[in-house]
């Protein structure tokens, strides 16, 4: 008899932890993302936007301050022969090209061609920032420039000013339509 009961018993507490464990699994939820994990992915997506390439092999490099002046925290990510900052709050605050040594795999190849005219460019410049950044251009003053075969739109907006000038929102092209930076620091 008694070993009928140690026999219940041990029946009893197999089915006992045998349903904890169902029970466990059941509840159990998968990880939490972290936050930096989800700035990092929508990150990737605003670039994937801003570079028209949904399959764009994206990386995040690490998270610095803003080349740009002010201390801004910034993402930094890199694709390819291109450089990306983005702020906390998912803006693009600065393309450019990264510094790679001449003769690199990713290098930059700019397209020097004399294909377009600097109101061309300047069209192009527009349309760049209205896909990517709510602003009305015509209410910040113009203070474009060239150097040598590349042209930069930028606008500042001068009714306030920071330590470092200005705020604005520049896009240079090389005459043959290469995007060479965009900064948006407005």
């Amino acid at each position: 008899m008694k070993n009928k009961i140690w026999i219940m018993v041990a029946i009893l507490l197999i089915v006992i932890v045998g349903m904890w464990i169902y029970w466990k699994k059941q509840t159990e939820q998968k990880p939490m993302q972290s936050a930096q994990e989800l700035r990092i992915q929508r990150d990737i997506l605003e670039i994937r936007k801003f570079a028209d390439s949904a399959d764009l092999a994206v990386q995040f490099e690490s998270d610095s301050k803003s080349s740009n002046g002010e201390i801004v925290p910034v993402n930094v990510y890199i694709a390819g022969a291109n450089q990306y900052e983005i702020d906390t709050i998912g803006k693009i605050v600065e393309f450019r090209s990264r510094d790679l040594p001449v003769g690199s795999e990713n290098e930059k190849v700019v397209d020097n061609t004399p294909r377009y005219f600097q109101q061309d460019l300047e069209k192009m410049a527009r349309q760049l920032i209205a896909k990517n950044v709510a602003v009305n251009l015509d209410n910040l003053t113009p203070n474009h420039g060239i150097k040598g075969t590349n042209y930069f739109f930028k606008w500042e907006d001068r009714t306030r000013k920071t330590s470092e000038g200005y705020p604005f929102i520049q896009v240079g092209f090389s005459q043959g339509g290469s995007l060479l930076n965009y900064i948006n620091a407005l």
